[in-house]
């Protein structure tokens, strides 16, 4: 006969649901980064090609690569920041399963705008698409991770609230990075050289992520501050 305290929440399987919740995330970022390769492939040669023919469809496909570079380290990003985030989480409700989802609904976009973007990198339109594509996911992360932080909802410990890695300004880096790219894009004449060269601009992220940085340590420092136990220093800032 089962024990009364059990009885009453024999429905209650909350770590085995927010494993499942988990498992299946990684599963869709796992497709979706699988999915960018598809985009690179030689096209049909007739007849049986020299290796010269293949080398020089080999280099006609440097965009491909350059774009399915681009498209793995950003999703790559996305999928460590969930993982940050999702190491708080304690419960969870079905809103936070809609805007997990809501989230994943922009990264299983991205093998699509990536590979518009890689095929026509120095045109606006594709560059746009790939764009409003990030910043959406980057939205949807900080919709998900501010409704996580809130401690009316109970989804983590209080204390875990104010840890650096629930800053919801952290996604908006990159989202600046392709967002600056994008305004700098609209100022270039169409068919001029500069063309080539914008969509190196999206290096820019790499500098706003050391700057960035500096944030991080500030808040680190404040939460170790906070949490400290009583009758300890508190570390430096």
């Amino acid at each position: 006969m089962a024990h009364p305290a059990t009885a009453l929440h024999h429905h209650d399987r909350t770590e085995f649901q927010l494993e499942r919740l988990i498992l299946f995330t990684d599963a869709v970022f796992a497709i979706a980064i699988t999915l960018l390769a598809i985009e690179i492939k030689l096209p049909e040669m007739e007849g049986r090609p020299t290796d010269a023919q293949i080398w020089e469809q080999l280099v006609r496909l440097i965009p491909k690569f350059i774009g399915f570079l681009t498209g793995f380290a950003v999703i790559a990003l996305y999928w460590m920041a969930h993982h940050r985030i999702f190491r708080f989480m304690r419960n969870y409700n079905p809103k936070i399963l809609w805007l997990n989802i809501l989230f994943l609904l922009f990264i299983v976009l991205m093998p699509f705008s990536s590979g518009l973007f890689s095929s026509y990198a120095t045109v606006k339109a594709p560059f746009t698409v790939y764009a409003v594509n990030i910043v959406l996911a980057a939205v949807a992360q900080v919709w998900l991770m501010r409704y996580l932080a809130n401690p009316a909802h109970g989804l983590i410990y209080p204390a875990d609230a104010t840890h650096p890695d629930m800053d919801w300004w952290r996604p908006l880096v990159p989202a600046a990075g392709f967002v600056l790219t994008l305004v700098v894009m609209q100022f270039v004449p169409p068919n001029s050289w500069l063309t080539f060269f914008t969509p190196f601009l999206l290096l820019l992220t790499i500098p706003l992520s050391k700057l960035y940085q500096r944030r991080y340590r500030r808040l680190l420092a404040r939460h170790e501050a906070l949490h400290a136990p009583v009758g300890d220093p508190a570390p430096a800032a």
